[in-house]
């Protein structure tokens, strides 16, 4: 009965009971450390479902739309695959700025796994909040694959956010998420 987009996943709290083939959280993690490799701080890492951010994405760049440089984009099959323990995992690793995007609501491939994404994403805001971290520092976007401004318009917002942020916070945040995240 599996459809593939990796909520399951996301959402299961037992370390290593699920994984999915070719986005496992040690596949995901290696993608977040490379894109993540040099000045961190200033990226804004983009987690793209494969059907439409991803695609938007790629139009962009097809139809030369510009938008900010130190965009990473990360794809996985749905925003449903994206678990806390990835989001901390970028913050832990530096990250300005954490994007997930996905299809709109009712566009989802896989049904509803979007609308699980929103649910989490709310939850994951309100625990960074707790830990001292901008909430605004995360954010989820629904693009569609015809929507190549709209990505585009929202990463240069995100780049915005990093850019006012104090520096100390940016700083701070690695120290502040890192005891949440369990190595892959």
């Amino acid at each position: 009965m599996c459809q593939g987009c990796g909520t399951c996943v996301a959402e299961c709290s037992v370390e290593g009971a699920l994984r999915q083939e070719d986005f496992t959280d040690g596949q995901v993690m290696s993608q977040i450390d490379a894109a993540l490799e040099e000045a961190p701080q200033a990226k804004v890492l983009v987690f793209a479902c494969n059907w439409c951010s991803y695609a938007g994405a790629d139009l962009a760049g097809i139809m030369k739309i510009q938008y900010p440089s130190n965009s990473r984009i990360v794809r996985t099959m749905c925003s449903g695959r994206v678990s806390q323990r990835l989001v901390l995992y970028a913050f832990s690793k530096g990250a300005g700025a954490v994007l997930v995007t996905g299809c709109h609501p009712g566009d989802c491939h896989y049904i509803n796994a979007n609308s699980q994404t929103e649910k989490r994403v709310a939850r994951w805001k309100v625990m960074l909040k707790a830990r001292g971290v901008n909430p605004d520092r995360l954010q989820l976007w629904w693009v569609s694959a015809a929507e190549p401004r709209r990505f585009a318009d929202k990463v240069t917002e995100m780049d915005r956010i990093i850019r006012a942020l104090p520096q100390e916070e940016l700083a701070s945040t690695t120290t502040k998420v890192k005891m949440a995240v369990r190595s892959p």
